[in-house]
């Protein structure tokens, strides 16, 4: 992420509508009553919090702003979740609408996700993500035909280790080079390319997991790592278009079951 620091409303507009909508009741009542409680005799502190409580309802409703933007956010996300159905569909996506997706999969899938807040492409680290004390970074590349190739991996790598991150995830629209993939091999970095994506977003899809959850009557799990089995559709090779049973913990756990 970028080192600027964003704006209040830009933070707040990223946070849970609700948060706006107490900080601005708390400036109105600061304004209006309690900063009057406190003045004393003095002539100057006194005409201050007067002009205070003139303006308390401005400042107060200002705050509105951020929680209806914080609203619109959280629909917009869930949207393009919804909307991802193939890779075309990824690849039509803006830069930022791709990152938007991808914190959205991955804070459903658990993590608590702290997104870039500052509006530009920075190259570096786009997602935080915390989960049982440990964090992860994560790194969006919404390349439409070029392959991530092994030196952006080395990169993340290298700052995962600067972060004392543990893990990193590096997720495209699209494929890796094999020397990528080949670096990646026994390190903690997850390479999640196109068709992983649009895996991981099904099983975090709600519509995908109540079919699940009514089409199965005994849940199987996982014989690697314990977790739930999901159904999936095969997205590319000789399986194309064919059901199969896949760890609910991928990217972490890629086992599969036909």
């Amino acid at each position: 992420m970028s080192k600027k620091e964003p704006p209040l409303f830009t933070v707040l507009s990223y946070l849970p509508w609700w948060i706006s909508f107490v900080s601005g009741l708390v400036v109105y009542v600061c304004l209006s009553y309690v900063f009057p409680a406190l003045v004393s005799e003095n002539q100057i502190l006194f005409m201050l919090t007067e002009a205070g409580k003139n303006i308390a309802p401005f400042f107060g409703s200002l705050f509105l702003i951020p929680a209806i933007a914080s609203i619109f956010m959280r629909k917009k996300k869930q949207k393009l979740l919804a909307q991802q159905k193939s890779i075309d569909t990824l690849k039509a996506l803006s830069w930022q609408e791709f990152e938007m997706l991808v914190g959205e999969a991955f804070r459903r899938k658990g993590f608590a996700v702290i997104e870039n807040m500052t509006g530009g492409a920075d190259g570096g680290i786009d997602l935080l993500l915390k989960r049982d004390d440990k964090t992860h970074i994560v790194q969006c590349k919404h390349w439409r035909s070029k392959k991530i190739g092994v030196s952006i991996v080395r990169e993340m790598f290298g700052i995962k280790e600067a972060t004392n991150a543990k893990s990193v995830f590096i997720v495209a629209s699209g494929t890796f080079t094999k020397d990528a993939i080949a670096f990646a091999r026994g390190l903690p970095i997850e390479l999640i390319g196109g068709h992983d994506l649009l895996n991981l977003i099904a099983d975090v899809q709600s519509n995908r997991n109540e079919s699940a959850a009514s089409s199965n009557e005994v849940t199987h799990h996982c014989p690697k790592c314990s977790s739930k089995l999901v159904k999936r559709i095969a997205k590319q090779g000789a399986h194309k278009g064919n059901e199969f049973l896949g760890c609910s913990s991928f990217p972490k756990c890629r086992y599969i079951e036909s």
